[in-house]
């Protein structure tokens, strides 16, 4: 009998604990659909209203994140000043800020004794209560995917070679030319990815809809769920939902695929080419006015954030064990969630290496694997697991466990954005030299991937850790007054109308966050990363 490789089992259990929820969720979701009146779909003005507004509102926000992020990204490739570094990581860490306390600087900011509400009154004007509905939904989707947005289309105009720049100033070429001949075929690549994922996240999003949507007016699909789920116990209603929302997102980001190559995550360089057009005083006008709106947009909530912090409340809602208990499973579920998600992205990735010759399509499947995740919403993970698993185990006595499996599982797609590129890359320089030296196993990945590749597991770490710190979604379908994160307390302390102990709790949630993502970055990438 052949024994196996050490690799295969490795990737085996990657697969089996990649697709076990899948696999769950999924039997379950499918043994409600008898149970579906589907003829509700169809005749339910409330729902219609529900899938209009999802619609809607991921395409208008998808529409302003990109169509902002495309001239800021020019702006910040053209233009060399002071704090340029400081902006572009404030834009990294807007991307792991946790929706719910993004929503507090965004308040603090836009809310109706906000500062932009208060500039207005001193000026005897009145922009009125504008935050809450599609508007402030806007805002805050525009607040988490302009960055993301940004960096990416950033990153692809940094790979323009200088000689190029060189030749269309030897041309004489206009702005509009360099754009049109030049930038364009580059931003072209990514656009469609970035839209599709955009849209995705947005069509998806629970916490910002849930504290800015203002109503039964301006619901989404993700939510109706966790109403059907949480508040009226409707289990075909909630599966019906699922199914619904499954199918539109999957139709969204296959389209997406189709169009271009999803763009990696990674570090940017924070290169400025010499660049013809950068001479034009017009351009600088209208680079600055870009930039100002750029700070407006994304520095200003988190300044919001801070100062809202500090207030009469900070000593006691500190001296509350409560907080701290919520802190501890935070961290250790974020910790723990991108340890995990690490093992599952290796898994693919060796899976990937070792089958290139025998399987060629096996990058498709590997890159459909991890695409995957981002057309099952994290609810809809959850609801499916919490049908499968109720009649078995107690779900609310596990459920930072399952809080925890479905972040690992849902920050795949991250985690392989950051280390398939230089993977594959290391792999295709260093294999044949590894198996002339019959360096295989724990030997190759001691000596020959990990110190390169240790930086960019690092950042995923960070990603994956940060985001499921801050993750609302599934904790507020499982968590109890027992065991709760600081997310669902803060929500709770908003929803009691204790805004300044909520303001509170925002700083530490987000020095929490930072906290992980510094830590993985910095302690398990190393300098380098």
């Amino acid at each position: 009998m052949k024994i196996m490789p050490a690799w295969f089992w490795f990737s085996a259990a990657a697969l089996i604990v990649l697709l076990g929820p899948f696999v769950l969720a999924g039997g379950a979701l499918l043994g409600e659909v008898p149970r579906i009146d589907w003829s509700v779909l169809w005749q339910d003005r409330y729902l219609h209203a529900v899938m209009r507004f999802s619609l809607w509102q991921a395409s208008l926000s998808t529409l302003l994140s990109v169509g902002l992020a495309i001239p800021l990204a020019r702006a910040l490739a053209r233009r060399q000043f002071t704090g340029r570094g400081i902006l572009l990581r404030i834009f990294s860490v807007a991307m792991v800020i946790p929706p719910i306390v993004a929503v507090l600087g965004i308040v603090v900011v836009h809310g109706r004794q906000g500062w932009v509400n208060e500039i207005l009154r001193n000026l005897d004007w009145s922009a009125g209560s504008y935050l809450y509905g599609l508007s402030g939904v806007l805002l805050a989707h525009v607040f988490f995917n302009l960055p993301l947005a940004t960096r990416i289309v950033l990153q692809r105009m940094e790979t323009i070679v200088p000689e190029n720049w060189r030749l269309v100033d030897q041309l004489g070429m206009s702005s509009w030319q360099h754009w049109r001949y030049l930038e364009w075929p580059h931003v072209r690549a990514v656009l469609a990815p970035v839209a599709a994922l955009i849209f995705a996240l947005c069509f998806t999003s629970f916490a910002i809809v849930m504290s800015l949507g203002g109503g039964p007016k301006a619901t989404t699909l993700e939510v109706a769920i966790y109403q059907a789920v949480r508040l009226d116990f409707d289990l075909p209603l909630a599966t019906m939902l699922s199914l619904v929302q499954l199918l539109m997102c999957g139709a969204i980001l296959l389209l997406g695929l189709r169009l271009g190559r999803p763009a990696d995550i990674s570090h940017s360089l924070a290169l400025v080419q010499q660049r013809p057009d950068a001479r034009r005083a017009v351009g600088k006008y209208v680079d600055a006015l870009l930039l100002i709106m750029g700070i407006a947009l994304v520095v200003l909530p988190l300044s919001g954030i801070v100062l809202a912090g500090i207030n009469s409340k900070w000593l006691t809602v500190l001296a509350d064990g409560q907080l701290w208990l919520a802190a501890w499973n935070s961290l250790w579920v974020a910790c723990l969630a991108a340890c995990l998600c690490l093992f599952m992205a290796w898994g693919l990735l060796l899976l990937r290496r070792h089958t290139r010759h025998r399987w060629p399509w096996g990058a498709s499947v590997l890159e459909a694997t991890g695409m995957v995740t981002l057309v099952v919403p994290a609810l809809v993970l959850g609801t499916g697991l919490f049908l499968a698993l109720r009649n078995w185990v107690d779900v609310f006595a596990i459920n930072l466990y399952l809080v925890l499996l479905v972040n690992s599982v849902l920050g795949l797609p991250f985690m392989l954005r950051v280390l398939t590129t230089p993977y594959l890359q290391l792999d295709s320089q260093h294999d044949r030299l590894c198996q002339s030296l019959a360096m295989q196993g724990w030997q190759r990945f001691k000596l020959v991937e990990w110190p390169v590749l240790r930086p960019a597991a690092g950042l995923g770490l960070a990603i994956v850790a940060a985001f499921s710190a801050g993750d609302l979604g599934v904790v507020a379908l499982f968590g109890t007054p027992d065991m709760k994160t600081l997310p669902l307390l803060m929500y709770q302390r908003l929803g009691s109308y204790q805004a300044e102990s909520a303001a509170v709790t925002a700083v530490v949630l987000l020095a929490l966050c930072l906290l992980v993502f510094m830590l993985f970055e910095r302690g398990i990438g190393g300098r380098r990363a």
